[in-house]
């Protein structure tokens, strides 16, 4: 069994296109995709799908299992939905789950929101995919939605949300919707079941600009901070520790300096709460490591 996680950055939105957006919909704060928008997520799941099948050989049959966890944004939301279609369309039969988890919603912000968003825009999410399939069993999606998924957080940030409590929502993200799968992980090793052996589980995170990179910098701080476009890709793999210990790599210990060798007491409460969250986000997990090979990249839109 493998893990590999994709976080992708929504496609073209309505109001950097259209300034006039921003006046005359009812829900500025929530723009939906361009229609060039959602031919960009729609490549994004072609790409994805493509990625994937280069890391398996010819002669290995695999069970690809694709999780897409969602911001309740429209703009994200519709991107998750562009990247299924893009996947089913490279494969048919593809066995796709679509949930959507408020963790990655966008920084909540008073730079970037007036007032709060309402949480009615989580429901209202649900309700547009009930009334585009127009049927309880959202046959005309090439995805099914997880009703029965508990998200990691079920209701937007308490507004404002400050960046060090942005930083730790995100790493709680990473955490929350990969450890069931890491846990799986570990089970299937001492398992016989060679379905359970032979799978692959794909999660697609589908978030906003800033959280992309806070939740690229959790899985590695090697990654650093990259300019992550309309569709922007990265990838990580999850190395177990067995893994990476065999390979003699090791799982290393990473701390954080201070870089301005303030003493402690002369820094002020925020202070202290950015550098405990920054540092919260390269803790090591006992289980193993994720290692990116890909990042932020858009090369697959070119031409959209």
């Amino acid at each position: 069994m493998s893990l590999t996680l994709y976080i992708v950055r929504h496609g073209e939105r309505m109001d950097h296109v259209e300034p006039s957006f921003v006046y005359t919909s009812p829900t500025p704060f929530d723009p939906p995709l361009t229609p060039r928008g959602k031919r960009q997520a729609k490549q994004t799941g072609s790409y994805i799908y493509t990625l994937q099948q280069e890391s398996i050989s010819n002669d290995t049959k695999r069970n690809a299992k694709f999780f897409i966890i969602t911001s309740p944004f429209a703009r994200t939301t519709e991107t998750g939905i562009g990247i299924a279609e893009g996947i089913s369309a490279s494969e048919p039969n593809s066995k796709i789950k679509f949930r959507i988890d408020s963790s990655l919603a966008e920084w909540h912000t008073s730079a970037y929101f007036p007032q709060a968003v309402p949480n009615s825009i989580i429901s209202k999410r649900f309700e547009e995919i009930h009334e585009k399939s127009g049927k309880e069993d959202n046959s005309n999606y090439p995805f099914e939605v997880d009703f029965s998924y508990t998200p990691v957080l079920n209701e937007l940030p308490k507004y404002p949300e400050g960046i060090h409590e942005v930083l730790k929502r995100c790493q709680s993200a990473l955490a929350g919707i990969s450890s069931p799968f890491i846990q799986q992980i570990k089970q299937s090793r001492s398992s016989e079941d060679s379905e359970k052996l032979d799978t692959d589980v794909v999660l697609i995170m589908v978030t906003h600009g800033w959280c992309f990179n806070v939740i690229q910098e959790a899985c590695s701080k090697s990654a650093g901070w990259k300019e992550a476009g309309f569709c922007a890709v990265s990838r990580a793999k999850w190395i177990p520790k067995e893994d990476s210990e065999g390979e003699g790599g090791g799982i290393p210990d990473i701390t954080v300096s201070d870089v301005n060798d303030t003493d402690d007491s002369e820094k002020t409460e925020i202070e202290r709460k950015n550098e405990e969250a920054i540092n919260s986000l390269n803790a090591v997990n006992p289980d193993g490591k994720w290692i990116i090979d890909v990042s932020a990249n858009t090369d697959h839109i070119k031409g959209i």
